[in-house]
This record gives C-alpha cells, structure tokens and sequence, in this order.
C-alpha cells in the first residue's frame, strides 16, 4: 500500500455518534514487534476513552467532568489517573464504570506519571510535586520544585524523578523515596515536557522561548544529572516521546512534528499537527493526539499507519477535542 494509510469516517477514538456503528474499522496495518492492545485517549473536556489499537473500535466511555491536563494509567490498565488541572483534581476512572475515585488538592495542577510497579502516582502543581498512594487514594507527601512545574517523568527503576519547571528555565531531579530533590539542571527556554530514554540513561526535555526564537530539546545523563546537549527544534516545542530503541525523540511543535535522530543529531520535520504524542512501552508506533483526528506513525520511516477522525459531538454540542494519549506502563 503506498501510503499506508488507514481512514476511519465516523467511529474512532472518541466518538459519540450514534452513527458509529454504521462505519466499518479501520484496516489497521501491522507493524513489526510488540504492540500495545489498548490506548486511553483523554479529551480537553474530561472524557476518557480506550480504543483498541488494533482495529479502531473504542471499549469504553467515561467522563470525568471536567477540563484535563495530563492522564497516567495503571500497570494492568484498570484505572486511568486524570489530572483534571483547572479544577484542582485528580480523578480515578475505572474504564467502563466511571469515577471511582477524587482528590481535591486546591491547587491548580499540571501532569501524572505513575511509579513502576504501580503503587504511587506523581502530580506536578503550584511549585509542587504531590505524591499520591493509590490504595488508599490520597496525597501521602508533597516535595517543593521549581516555579510552574509541567512535565514529569520518571526512571525507569522508579527511583528519580525529572520535573520540568517552566518560569525556571530548569528541571528539578528528585529522590522518589524520600521524595526529596536531589539536584536542579539548568536547561533553558521554558521547560514543558520530559520523557527518559528505555534505557535510562539519557532525560529529554522541551522547552519553549519566546518571540520568534524556536524551541528546543536537551538532552540531560541522567548519571552526572547535567545538560549534555541541546538543539532547536521548531516553534512550540511541548510534548515529547523516544522510540523503545532510543534512536527518535519525537517533539510536538506549532502545527508540526519534529523527529530527532539521536544518533546523527539531525532533526527532520513532519507537517503533522499533534496536541500531544506518545509511543507505548515497546511499540515502534507513535500516537499523535490531534484534536479532531488521532494519527498513528510507524517510527521506522515516519509513515502514517491510520487517521482516526473524530467527527462525533459531546453533549455541549462541541466537537470532541482529544489532547493526550496515555498508556499501561510496563510492569514490574
């Protein structure tokens, strides 16, 4: 197939009209390696779907009731964490039967990264990290960063922690048991977002700058905790996501995608407008959340494997705008 494209009309990631059952999946086409059998698509307006990856069909609704910031799922993909931002919520959803679970923490909040082995979730908020224990769900301990922390991100030993502070031009490194920082790395711009390479061994963070300079990445050893290098990537530099073999770093920017290959330094750029984007642990897939439509890439060449439109309305008659992809992290 040329392009390698699969569209889907009506029924996609997060669809609610009744039309949808009308429209056949999509034909989804395979690639290569472990795939990830489900993704939690979250909407700026609170509602969380799971679609299946494989054939485009959506297991579940629920609706967390309101606006949305960030999202961490579950090891086994039971519960989805959403960082209802403005609100000053986290909010835990059982695919399928709803909210179980709120804290109120009355401040306004940022994004969520679940610990390996899934017993502690860290929320980024008001110059603060919250640190939740899932069972029973409540703030146990909160540790003070830098000045609008967004992005976070965590090792893949669970034992440090990379918060981006974004008036800070820094990222904050933390010690997740004692939920202490360790040291602040000086990277510049306005840091967004943050993802560790596979390995462990490398922390990439975005950062934005303002006027017409362009946004960067940089990418931090995560052994010395120091800044090893930076280039610029595009206007708008936010969410970002590195390929299981730690070659590609993907950036969303400004109406585009930018692709870094970590092994020559080069960056290419893909006329892809993405919210935000991820790559499921062990997937070569990327996923771009783009508003009205959900992208799928295979990282291997960057061709677009599936466009999911989103065409149905929500209930306040708006077209659904999906803003984050999240997924089960591996497991212990």
């Amino acid at each position: 197939m040329a392009t390698r494209r699969a569209v889907l009309g009506i029924a996609a990631l997060l669809v609610c009209c009744a039309l949808a059952s009308q429209i056949p999946a999509p034909a989804v086409v395979p690639v290569a390696g472990a795939q990830a059998a489900r993704a939690y698509v979250i909407a700026r307006n609170g509602q969380v779907q799971v679609l299946d990856t494989r054939t485009g069909g959506v297991l579940s609704r629920d609706d967390t009731g309101a606006w949305t910031t960030g999202a961490a799922v579950s090891a086994d993909g039971r519960r989805v964490y959403v960082v209802n931002g403005w609100a000053g919520d986290i909010t835990a959803v059982e695919p399928g039967a709803g909210v179980v679970g709120r804290i109120d923490t009355g401040a306004q909040l940022a994004q969520a990264v679940l610990q390996p082995g899934g017993k502690r979730l860290y929320v980024t908020g008001s110059g603060l990290v919250a640190v939740v224990e899932l069972e029973p769900f409540r703030v146990v301990a909160t540790a003070r960063v830098g000045r609008q922390p967004q992005g976070v991100a965590v090792s893949p030993d669970g034992e440090e922690l990379y918060v981006a502070n974004a008036q800070d031009g820094t990222v904050s490194v933390l010690d997740t048991k004692s939920a202490t920082v360790i040291t602040t790395v000086e990277v510049g711009g306005l840091p967004q977002q943050v993802a560790v390479s596979p390995d462990g061994g490398l922390v990439y963070v975005s950062s934005l700058h303002l006027g017409d300079k362009p946004g960067a990445i940089t990418a931090i050893d995560a052994k010395t905790r120091r800044a090893v290098w930076s280039m610029p990537v595009g206007k708008g530099a936010g969410s970002v996501a590195v390929t299981p073999d730690g070659r590609r770093v993907y950036v969303a920017l400004d109406g585009a995608v930018a692709v870094v290959d970590t092994a020559t330094g080069t960056t290419s750029t893909l006329d892809l407008a993405a919210k935000s984007l991820a790559i499921p642990p062990g997937d070569r897939r990327v996923f771009l959340a783009c508003g009205k439509t959900t992208t799928l890439l295979d990282s291997a060449d960057d061709s677009v494997l599936a466009t999911f439109h989103l065409t149905g309305l929500n209930s306040d008659g708006r077209g659904f705008e999906a803003t984050t992809v999240a997924f089960q992290p591996v497991a212990d």
